[in-house]
């Protein structure tokens, strides 16, 4: 597919395309500077489309395209209308990867402007060379290679897994309370204070295994956004006899019962103190819920017979016992997220970039050999929405991460994406389909939530 040069219709600029057999089969309306430009292609079925087309200065394009300027014609052939759409939507999905106006000398698919300059300098997690303590910045990866840090974009940071020795999780700096307590001294009456305080550092909820040297970062174009939040609840029934249970060596009122609830107990606790063989007489003692569960136990000892409580009851009076149903919070949910991209190379620089995520990625996610009896955890990861360079520029308009980190626990990558395999004369993919799925590492607290600004929407 052949292109025109610029030219101008109505104050604006336009190029023009060709298919093979010299027909025209696109319009793009052109702007930049710094000799740079990007195209917009305009819609065939527009009035726009339609005036370009009938323009001189189209039609002068046309000519030389097609006659190298050795022969005139008047009308302009135009390629088939599924050919005019189908060349409009390729250029419209290509567009949605291209920047705009970047001042670069080269092709922006074959330069990365994810440099510390734009991306992770001043970001309060920098890495250290572990010889000389020198303060370096991480690695930036991008995709596509030209994107731009002021729009919307997820940037994935890459740390190493840090636990302390003893059973509980690292916290951040930003996540520890400082508490004065008094310091006591053991004497023959026990510990009494010495008048002397202490300051001691308490992890408070959002304590993290988040170590604080930084592995590098990837910005990538923002996904498909969806996030749950979830608790487990499940259902509890309790009948009288577990209440009884669960109310032995308690004071009967503490369990807030009525005073029938409380009567009702009572003589199941006499009941099951003197009467522990459940024989039938104990019908004659104990009505109710007490009996049936007396007539069960006698029916299954003296005829084999397996008769429940509500049987029983449902048969000689209608009735059954009350489940006490309830629903109770049974623990949090840990969320994950799973993100889908299409990477297309347009340069073989970008080609190189696609790989590199890839790879820095799975090596993310390896645990790392120890010895034959130990593996030492693998990196973990955070997550942010962001538009802009700062550490402040999250999106208020979509979910934040678990400030703990995430676990990288599969990636997935479709190197033919569209059924086929398709590739460049390096055999590096047109297209592939990159799949990820994180898990974050701790729950979301009330804490969490109260701590985002209120004009967003939370975790």
């Amino acid at each position: 597919m052949s292109k025109s040069r610029k030219f101008k219709v109505d104050g604006e600029s336009y190029v023009v395309s060709f298919d093979k057999d010299g027909n025209l089969n696109g319009v793009s309306k052109t702007a930049g500077r710094n000799g740079q430009y990007r195209e917009t292609p305009v819609d065939p079925s527009s009035s726009e489309f339609a005036n370009v087309v009938a323009s001189d200065e189209a039609l002068s394009a046309y000519n030389v395209n097609k006659f190298k300027g050795k022969a005139t014609v008047d009308t302009i052939e135009k390629a088939s209308v599924e050919e005019l759409n189908k060349v409009y939507d390729d250029k419209t999905k290509k567009r949605t990867n291209e920047d705009i106006d970047l001042p670069l000398n080269e092709t922006n698919s074959s330069r990365n402007v994810a440099t510390e300059e734009n991306f992770g300098v001043g970001d309060p997690f920098t890495g250290y060379k572990a010889s000389k303590r020198k303060k370096t910045y991480p690695t930036v990866f991008a995709y596509p290679l030209d994107i731009d840090p002021q729009q919307d974009h997820l940037k994935i940071k890459k740390f190493k897994y840090s636990r302390p020795a003893s059973n509980v999780q690292a916290g951040r700096p930003d996540r520890v309370k400082t508490e004065t307590k008094p310091i006591y001294k053991n004497t023959s009456r026990g510990k009494r204070p010495t008048g002397k305080t202490r300051t001691v550092n308490t992890n408070i909820a959002g304590d993290s295994v988040l170590g604080m040297e930084q592995l590098g970062s990837v910005v990538l174009p923002m996904p498909k956004v969806v996030d749950t939040n979830g608790c487990e609840w499940g259902e509890s029934k309790v009948n009288i006899f577990g209440l009884a249970a669960m109310s032995m060596g308690q004071n009967l009122g503490k369990l807030g019962m009525s005073e029938e609830q409380q009567e009702d107990l009572r003589k199941i606790r006499e009941n099951l103190q003197k009467n522990k063989g459940m024989g039938t007489s104990s019908l004659r003692d104990i009505a109710g819920a007490t009996g049936a569960s007396v007539f069960s136990q006698a029916a299954i000892t003296a005829l084999g017979q397996q008769v429940s409580n509500n049987e029983f009851l449902a048969r000689t009076g209608g009735r059954i016992l009350n489940p006490n149903a309830e629903l109770l919070f049974q623990g949090p949910v840990l969320r994950d997220f799973n993100f889908d991209f299409l990477m297309v190379a347009r340069s073989r620089e970008e080609g190189e970039e696609i790989r590199r995520i890839i790879r820095w990625f799975k090596t993310g996610m390896a645990p790392k050999f120890n010895n034959s009896t130990f593996l030492n955890n693998p990196d973990i990861f955070t997550l942010e929405y962001k538009r802009g360079q700062g550490p402040m520029d999250q999106l208020d308009t979509v979910n934040r991460f678990s400030p703990g980190g995430l676990a990288l626990r599969t990636i997935q990558v479709d190197y033919a994406p569209n059924g086929s395999w398709s590739a460049y004369q390096d055999s590096q993919p047109v297209a592939l389909r990159m799949s990820l799925n994180f898990a974050e590492l701790r729950p979301i607290f009330e804490s969490d939530q109260e701590m985002t600004p209120a004009s967003s929407v939370g975790y």
